[in-house]
């Protein structure tokens, strides 16, 4: 079945539209993922210049090779990480991955979503978006996953359904990207309810793959003022220490919110 394709114009509208999905689809826990431009793909940053597969894992072992043999005085002492909790690590600043973020928070998405404007250019405008998955209902439609059995959900690093998916495995990669849970490893995870797809044997973005399974992705475009709705969204408290909490966007917030002017 295609992919679900919805407008909204207001946080309200989302709201509405995401709890109406939310019950057809029998009270399915959702995750959210916010773009600021409707025609951005679902792929994750290393597969974007298209490389095949085989040319993906090999830039990716190398990437994680160096990050471990570099990033280590950074660490606290004593903390031990495996290939994925690297991964993640990577994944949070900003080094091309698999991975590809996802958030259980809705308003997390609507504010990647509406927190800058798009600088590229394409024929029309840039609509600003909110993807939503249900990640048990992907999970167990996949073949290799559903093989396991039908409790099978979202998958974390412990399970042996993820092992085709490891950055050093030696077996068949699956091809078909899942949802897991990562490793809350930096406070940005934590505050942004991180949770992430992986991508296997497999190039093709998200949102072509789900054109291939049963409904289990939406589209939802925020045709309203992206200004108006940035503005609502900071107005219900939802401003940059609620997924940024960091000192340098601690004084960005204060600095809007006391009203200061350029």
């Amino acid at each position: 079945m295609a992919i679900e394709e919805r407008q909204v114009e207001d946080l309200q509208g989302l709201l509405a539209e995401v709890l109406q999905i939310a019950e057809g689809a029998g009270g399915a826990f959702f995750w959210f993922r916010g773009v600021d431009c409707s025609t951005h793909a679902l792929l994750p940053k290393i597969a974007r210049d298209g490389m095949v597969p085989d040319e993906i894992f090999e830039r990716e072992a190398r990437l994680l090779t160096r990050f471990r043999q570099r990033s280590m005085a950074y660490w606290p002492s004593g903390y031990p990480q495996n290939d994925w909790e690297h991964l993640f690590a990577m994944q949070h600043y900003g080094m091309p991955t698999r991975l590809l973020d996802w958030s259980e928070n809705l308003f997390v998405a609507a504010y990647f979503a509406l927190a800058s404007s798009p600088d590229h250019k394409h024929e029309g405008d840039c609509i600003p978006v909110i993807w939503c998955v249900d990640p048990v209902a992907w999970n167990r439609f996949k073949k290799k996953i559903s093989e396991y059995g039908s409790t099978i959900q979202v998958l974390t690093t412990a399970d042996d359904e993820l092992e085709p998916y490891r950055p050093d495995t030696t077996r068949k990669r699956n091809k078909s990207p899942i949802a897991i849970f990562g490793a809350h490893n930096s406070q940005r995870i934590v505050a942004q309810r991180g949770t992430f797809f992986v991508w296997g044997n497999e190039t093709k973005p998200l949102d072509e793959v789900a054109n291939d399974v049963m409904s289990t992705l939406w589209k939802i475009q925020l045709t309203g003022s992206r200004a108006d709705l940035a503005r609502d969204l900071q107005r219900l408290g939802f401003g940059e220490t609620m997924v940024f909490p960091e000192l340098s966007y601690l004084a960005a917030e204060l600095t809007r919110t006391e009203g200061w002017k350029k």
